[in-house]
């Protein structure tokens, strides 16, 4: 139902003293309670009951503590914004919240344990409460949440019983999907009960006028992202201003592409985080996502084609370490430890992000979305494209470029793109450590994988096979560094590290070792050969070797 068709049917029962009810059920977040809220609030006809009382069933246990909690919650109505009112309104803040209530729990659970007359007592209290509630509007919330003390017939004969007898008029708020067992209950007693019905909806649109304050930094950057994910939960879009405050604080000074970006990235994972229900792509799938990577139908399938469309529409095509720093702090509700500043410093390193960025997606829209050109053309505009903006292409990003130009049979084109890639980023020494990357296992192309740890060795040095072994078993870790130690050791030189490692340590090398040669298929297979190689070699040296070396290979 259109919001101004929902608010035109809410006033007019507020504005009507004809005892009726009222159910609105909407999914958690859409904003029930505070649309109900503010219309109360605001109200200023002149056609209604003189009292109103807000509840909610979330956790009540009989029907008794509801009519309690009914009666200590009933205020004048319409709302008189004096400081009568406000004195008023404490007071029956105090009683429905504090000693009040506790009182009234405290009189009838006494009286419930005396023996026969405590029962009649029990009974007395509740009618007395319940006699004092006439001609007033009452509002329950919440009562998929009910206790488990109370049936849905209880409630909707508690209903019935305060429209006919004490003339009142109901309203029902409630999400209908969260009904659960009582569902049937529901739909049974209510076509007594219930005279109108109400589905409430919220748009993007809306939920942001509602969830996301005018004041809220980066807005204008995360605004158009929310409508186009469609996210309509209010208490979800004050989690993500409460993300953009956070962020925020973090890189006041960053250029607006930066502050764009984590606008965005506060956006989606947002969604990922608290938007799973309907269909959300989880958080771990939208870090793996890559755009250029969908576009060739390679990697995982996590992400379907609509939910790719809306990540696209909003400007989040592929995630990096600035985008995984904004999710922790997410996940975390605080920024203390990030490495936020220091990612979003990198980023405003180079000039002109965005235009590059603009370049090199340009020309997957080439591939994408037209049907017209050459593989030639396209060919070309891929080099002319990392020609220019090499510094802001991701190694996920070239893998995903090079295997295209491979599957269009232009493999030297590719080689020649990954050589001069690596030539415009010589100075970035980290860029090339793709193992410690959580896109690692992305990262497919055997020739760019390699030129890569080259590079890694050129600047930081051959590793020798003890450091190697070391980071292996100690760290479990692995790179193109680690890689070539093994690959370039001889079987002697396994024999030497053996020897090194004796006692309880053998057999974890041993271990990771032979894993190590599975890890990268037939690249990295060679390594289990010399390894066996090595302790044939030391089953030679004496009869007690031999038998010791055949106990180490079950």
């Amino acid at each position: 139902m259109i919001r101004g068709v929902i608010d035109n049917v809410i006033f007019d029962f507020l504005d009507s003293q004809h005892s009726e009810v009222l159910a609105i059920s909407g999914k958690w977040g859409v904003g029930k309670t505070y649309a109900l809220y503010s219309m109360i609030d605001s109200y200023t006809g002149t056609g209604s009951l003189g009292w109103y009382s807000y509840v909610s069933a979330f956790g009540a246990k009989s029907i008794g503590e509801l009519r309690s909690m009914i009666l200590v919650k009933t205020r004048r109505f319409p709302v008189q914004h004096d400081k009568l009112e406000k004195a008023v309104e404490s007071a029956e803040t105090f009683f429905a919240k504090g000693r009040g209530l506790a009182i009234w729990k405290a009189i009838t659970a006494s009286a419930d344990k005396i023996p026969i007359v405590g029962k009649q007592v029990t009974v007395l209290l509740e009618t007395v409460a319940t006699s004092l509630i006439s001609k007033t509007i009452v509002c329950i919330d919440d009562i998929e949440r009910l206790g488990s003390g109370i049936e849905m017939d209880d409630l909707l004969g508690l209903v019935s019983e305060l429209k006919v007898e004490s003339q009142c008029k109901i309203i029902l708020l409630f999400n209908e999907e969260q009904l659960g067992e009582r569902a049937k209950q529901y739909e049974r007693a209510s076509e007594k009960v219930i005279d109108k019905k109400m589905e409430f909806v919220t748009t993007a649109a809306e939920a942001i006028e509602i969830g996301l304050p005018a004041d809220t930094p980066m807005r204008e950057y995360v605004a158009p992202c929310i409508e186009k994910l469609d996210i309509n939960n209010i208490r979800t879009i004050q989690k993500i201003a409460h993300g953009l405050t956070t962020v925020h604080g973090l890189i006041p000074e960053c250029s607006e592409d930066v502050k764009k970006q984590g606008a965005i990235a506060v956006a989606v994972f947002a969604g990922a985080l608290y938007e799973s229900g309907r269909g959300f792509p989880k958080p771990e799938h939208i870090i793996s996502y890559n755009w250029f990577s969908a576009a060739m139908r390679e990697g995982s399938e996590a992400i379907d084609d609509v939910w790719r469309e809306k990540l696209h529409a909003c400007g989040f095509l592929h995630s990096d370490e600035f985008d995984t720093e904004v999710l922790s702090i997410l996940k975390n509700g605080y920024a203390h430890g990030s490495e936020l500043v220091k990612h979003a410093q990198a980023l405003d390193e180079v000039v002109g992000r965005g235009q590059l960025d603009a370049v090199f997606t340009a020309a997957w829209n080439t591939f994408h979305d037209r049907i017209d050109g050459t593989a030639e053309q396209l060919v070309q505009q891929f080099v002319d494209a990392v020609e220019v903006a090499a510094t802001v292409i991701t190694p996920l990003n070239l893998n995903s470029t090079v295997r295209l130009l491979r599957e269009l049979d232009f493999s030297a084109e590719a080689d020649a793109l990954i050589e001069r890639y690596v030539q415009l980023n010589a100075d970035r020494t980290g860029l090339f450590r793709i193992d410690d990357s959580p896109w690692s296992k992305d990262i497919n192309d055997e020739t760019l994988r390699k030129r890569f740890a080259e590079m890694v060795t050129e600047n930081e040095g051959p590793l020798e096979l003890d450091a190697a072994a070391a980071i292996l078993v100690e760290e479990g870790h692995w790179d193109g560094r680690l890689q070539a130690a093994l690959l370039t050791a001889s079987p002697d030189d396994f024999v030497t590290l053996f020897k090194e490692y004796q006692g309880d340590s053998l057999r974890p090398l041993l271990d990771h070792l032979y894993r190590a040669a599975h890890r990268r298929g037939e690249e990295t297979e060679p390594i289990a050969g010399v390894v066996s190689a090595a302790l044939d070699q030391i089953s030679t040296e004496s009869k007690l070797n031999e038998i010791r070396i055949r106990r180490l290979r079950r």
